[in-house]
Parts: structure tokens; sequence; C-alpha cells
């Protein structure tokens, strides 16, 4: 598949129907600057968008991923290839895509160690792990796991509403006075020198001033993760969908650091935010799987 032909392709189509950029952005839910770069080859569409960007050039998804109009003939020979090939390119984005963001995570977590003094093996052993990680992920092919239907359990809108409903529960356990927490030292009346514990909100700046940086990242996230769920809950888009489930992963995996600095950084109601924000991510992974399916056909739905 040649992405700059297809992208050709999709501006003479455009064109011919009369639309600008956008206009034709506005038909499929996506931004004047996505159109911009499938017609200059720099992007490709979701494959959630091309049975909606097909019809909307008048053309065939087959079509539309040749880059050139077919014959019957040729439709039928080429459509399972040229489907298959874009299902592939779509696979190998999100590869290169997860390696980035694994890649500035672990460079944060291996720089964060300077700011901060005490123990902090574990997060320059997460940091290190994750940057392995995100060479295997852009390297390594990993073996097929069986496939199984978890799309079964949860319709997308469910799935969605879902979402908000654990953003909701994370955002009100973020605002209690219990989630983050602080160690500190104190010397006693007979010289000796012992340790006291306390608990802060996630959006209190008094950890984040003594270095903890992840509770207040991760209430950030949830606020900004919430806003954007109640605008998907309503009017859903493949992009916006995915774009969630990124920023949710990183704001569990943002809620989950402290305790890399040992049991007594980590509080109850902080894992408690952890499982919240995984539950919002399986529901994002449901809603996500289900909505690609669904635009793209029954033939070509991703499984788990």
């Amino acid at each position: 598949m040649d992405t700059r032909k297809t992208g050709l392709f999709i501006a003479l189509l455009r064109k011919q129907q009369g639309l600008t950029q956008a206009e034709l952005a506005e038909k499929l839910g996506v931004t004047d600057k996505a159109v911009s770069r499938w017609e200059t080859g720099r992007g490709f569409p979701d494959v959630g968008l091309l049975e909606p960007l097909a019809a909307a050039l008048g053309t065939s998804v087959t079509e539309l991923l040749a880059g050139e109009p077919l014959t019957e003939a040729e439709k039928a020979d080429r459509s399972d290839g040229t489907l298959l090939e874009a299902l592939r390119y779509a696979r190998g984005m999100g590869r290169r895509t997860a390696a980035v963001l694994l890649s500035v995570a672990g460079v944060f977590l291996l720089l964060t160690p300077l700011f901060m003094a005490g123990r902090t093996w574990g997060l320059r052993l997460t940091g290190a792990g994750l940057l392995a990680l995100a060479a295997a992920v852009r390297y390594v092919r990993l073996p097929r796991l069986p496939r199984f239907h978890l799309d079964r359990l949860l319709s997308p809108a469910a799935a969605r509403a879902g979402t908000v409903l654990c953003l909701l529960a994370a955002f009100a356990l973020e605002l209690t006075p219990w989630g983050a927490v602080l160690n500190f030292a104190r010397m006693a009346e007979d010289g000796t020198i012992g340790r006291f514990r306390e608990t802060f909100s996630y959006f209190s700046l008094t950890p984040f001033g003594y270095a903890n940086f992840f509770p207040l990242l991760t209430g950030v996230l949830t606020v900004i993760l919430l806003l954007l769920a109640l605008v998907q809950l309503f009017r859903p888009r493949p992009r916006l969908g995915n774009a969630l489930f990124v920023l949710d992963i990183l704001g569990a995996a943002f809620s989950l650091l402290p305790l890399l600095l040992g049991l007594d950084f980590f509080s109850a109601v902080g894992a408690a935010i952890t499982a919240a924000l995984g539950l919002a991510a399986l529901c994002l992974a449901l809603a996500n799987r289900q909505g690609a399916g669904g635009a793209g056909g029954d033939s070509t739905r991703p499984e788990w």
C-alpha cells in the first residue's frame, strides 16, 4: 500500500466532490489537518474511518486503499489483500506510537530521581524497563494470542457510559484527603528522630513540592479524561477514543508509580484510584474495538 498514492487519490476525489479539506473533515469528525496529512501521504486514516471516507468521496474502500479506480474484477481480486494491508499498516503505526510513549515515560522516570531524595531504585529500574519494553514493542514480533470475544460483554454505548462512571469514581477519590502520601521525619523531645505519615488530596500541591509529582499528574489527567469521555459519550469518534485510551493508561501508570518509592508511599485510596482508571481503560478498549469493527464491517472486525 502506497500512502502517498492513496493521499493523492483522496485529494483528487475530494476536489471532484467539490469539498474543501475542512468540509470533508467535518463530515468525518476529524480536523482539516488530519485530512491534509492523509492527502500528503504523511498519515493514514484510521481503519474505522475508511468506510465513511470512501462513502463521502463516492468510491469504495478497495479503490481508496489501492489509490486508483478499479474495475469490478479488480475490486473482487484485490479487496481482501488491500484491507489486510491497511490493517497491518494501522497495527504498525500503533506499535510505533506505543514505543514512543513508552520511551518518553522511561526517560521521565530515569530523570525523576535527580529531583528526589531517598529510595529511587524502583523508579530507575522501571524507567529502564520501560525503555526495554519500548524497544521490544517496536522491533519484536510476538506470537498471536488466542482470540476471545470481550466485545460481547458490553455494547459500545454501555462501554462508553462505564468509562464515564469509572472516571467519576476516580475523580471523587482523588478529591479526598487520603490519596497522596508523604513521610516526614521529626525530632522528639528526647532527641530521637521518628517518622510520621501524612496524606493529601491528589490535587494538593504539597506532595508536588516534595517531588512526589505523580498524584497531581494523575489528577490533572483524570479531569481531562472525564471531560473528553463525556464528549465521547454523546459524540463518539474513533480518534478521540484512541486518545482517551492512551491517556487513561498513562494516568493509571502515574497513580501506581508512588508504589515504586515503597509501600509507605502508597495508600488504599491510591490503589482504588488505580483500579478505577484500569476499569475505565477496559471499557474504552471494548468501546474502541467495537467502534472500529462497526465502521469497518463485520468481516474485518478486530477480536481479542
